[in-house]
C-alpha cells in the first residue's frame, strides 16, 4: 500500500450521499464550468501539499496526500460542496472544518507528522503574505490602512 494516494470521485461516493456529489457536479454551473468536485479536490489536494511542503518534502505526484489524511481530506472536500450547493452547515460539520485547519497548522508547524513520500521530492515552499486583520465595530483598536503600500494590519 502507498503511503501517498490520489482523491477520487469514488472516494467521494464512498464516503458521503452520491447526491450531494452528482448535484455539485451538476447544478447551477455557469457556462462552461466543469465539474465542482473536481475543482474542490484539488484545491484541498493543494492545501494538504502546501502544509505538508512546509516541512521540506512531497511526493512527487502533485494529485497524491499522505495516506493518514484521506478521510479529512474527503470530509473537507464533502462540507466544501454542500456549501456551494447552498446547504447550511450543522455545527458539527462547521467544528469540522475548524479542525481540517487546525490539523494543517499543526502539520506547517512539524507538530503533527504524516508519513513519507513514496517518491519524494524536495518541496518549493513559498512564503506567505499575512492576511490582513480589521478590527471589529465598537472595539477600541487603533485603525489600520491597509493598502498595497502600508499592508499595515
Amino acid at each position: 500500500m502507498s503511503n501517498w494516494i490520489v482523491i477520487t470521485k469514488a472516494d467521494l461516493y464512498n464516503s458521503a450521499a452520491a447526491s450531494y456529489v452528482d448535484s455539485a457536479d451538476s447544478q447551477q454551473l455557469g457556462a462552461g464550468q466543469t465539474s465542482r468536485s473536481a475543482a474542490v479536490i484539488a484545491d484541498v489536494v493543494l492545501e494538504i501539499r502546501s502544509a505538508v511542503a512546509r516541512n521540506g518534502v512531497v511526493d512527487v505526484n502533485a494529485a497524491a496526500i499522505p495516506f493518514g489524511l484521506k478521510n479529512l481530506a474527503v470530509d473537507t472536500v464533502i462540507l466544501r460542496l454542500k456549501k456551494g450547493l447552498g446547504i447550511a452547515l450543522d455545527k458539527d460539520e462547521v467544528d469540522a472544518l475548524v479542525r481540517y485547519d487546525r490539523k494543517l497548522e499543526k502539520i506547517m508547524s512539524g507538530e503533527l507528522t504524516v508519513e513519507a513520500p513514496d517518491n519524494p521530492i524536495a518541496a518549493q515552499v513559498t512564503q506567505g503574505v499575512a492576511k490582513p486583520s480589521f478590527p471589529q465595530r465598537g472595539l477600541s483598536a487603533p485603525a489600520r490602512q491597509f493598502n498595497d503600500t502600508t499592508q499595515d494590519g
